[in-house]
């Protein structure tokens, strides 16, 4: 096999039309299973008992999840080069390297090689090593749709965000002015107001600083209310846009398999495209062939018989003829 063809099958596996394949389930499975593994131990070591027990087991795990993921990296690096998205070349290599999953990828395993050489704070290295639950997002489509859904409504959730500080700084000076005097130690500054002006916006309210006067709890009250709605408003602009867009990719893999059945069959190749384009969409193999079936039904009653005018469906059935197949 040449190393082109060798690459093509690398990338189809990972990325393409074969990762639905039972090679391609079981390689993903096993890398999602290895992320797993790696984030358990991460928070397991942190039990002193366990830690001094296993702490043989932990580096070995760390050691083999490390070595697995810096092959991986490698591979996709390598197979960017058929990746539509990139495209070919040493150009599309760098596209790729420098694109933020694979910065993910490099940021899982550079802590690791740069503690054999330098000393690294255990409390950031362990963080570090959090980050692979990232890698996820190879594997899970919902994280795809879920990073789209952010970006393209970073404008809208920008402006809710403001709002949000400008009505925190605008209560926190007000509450300051109102608790200084009555409570000096749990007002010193702004800064504690904005503390206050925050778990009550967010309708947390820890308690630990609370109004006395008058003034400060008919502010805190509006405060609360405000959060109720305020806070609220990014969360509902995310589950909108987010069923929208699962809408739109769910109308346009029904496009596709319209367009698949055209001819009225599908074929091999036609099959394997679709069950990519799925995988891309973040539409499950029973979803896929639920529109397949649908579809089916639906353009067959759209097919009339030349002589009688009627649907094949609804054609008289007589002794010499034979019931219609279902496409």
């Amino acid at each position: 096999m040449s190393q082109s063809l060798l690459r093509q099958r690398f990338y189809h596996l990972l990325d393409g039309e074969m990762a639905l394949s039972p090679i391609g389930r079981l390689i993903n499975g096993f890398i999602i299973f290895l992320i797993v593994i790696n984030v358990s131990v991460v928070i397991v070591e942190t039990i002193p008992d366990i830690n001094r027990d296993y702490q043989g087991l932990f580096h070995y795990i760390e050691l083999f999840s490390v070595a697995i993921f810096t092959l991986e990296y490698l591979i996709r690096v390598w197979v960017s080069a058929d990746n539509p998205k990139f495209g070919p070349g040493f150009k599309g290599k760098l596209r790729y390297i420098f694109s933020p999953i694979a910065l993910v990828d490099l940021i899982v395993i550079v802590p690791f090689y740069l503690s054999l050489f330098i000393s690294i704070d255990l409390r950031y290295l362990r963080l570090l090593r959090l980050l692979r639950l990232l890698k996820l997002s190879h594997y899970i489509r919902s994280m795809d749709i879920f990073l789209k859904v952010v970006s393209s409504e970073l404008a809208s959730l920008a402006s809710a965000v403001f709002a949000v500080l400008v009505l925190v700084v605008i209560a926190a000076c007000v509450m300051f002015t109102l608790e200084h005097r009555a409570q000096p130690e749990a007002f010193k500054s702004v800064l504690d107001a904005i503390w206050w002006a925050v778990v009550t916006l967010t309708t947390v309210g820890y308690g630990d600083i609370t109004p006395v006067t008058a003034g400060g709890k008919m502010l805190a009250i509006m405060i609360m209310l405000l959060g109720v709605g305020t806070v609220a408003l990014p969360a509902g602009m995310l589950a909108a846009r987010f069923s929208e867009e699962l809408q739109n990719r769910k109308s346009a893999m029904v496009a596709e398999v319209v367009n698949a059945l055209e001819d009225g069959n599908l074929t091999e190749y036609e099959q394997g495209m679709l069950k990519g384009l799925s995988r891309k969409y973040g539409i499950s193999e029973e979803d896929l062939n639920q529109i397949i079936h649908n579809k089916k039904l639906e353009l067959g009653h759209q097919v009339h018989c030349p002589h009688c005018g009627l649907s094949i469906f609804d054609a008289p059935v007589n002794a010499n003829s034979t019931l219609p197949k279902e496409p």
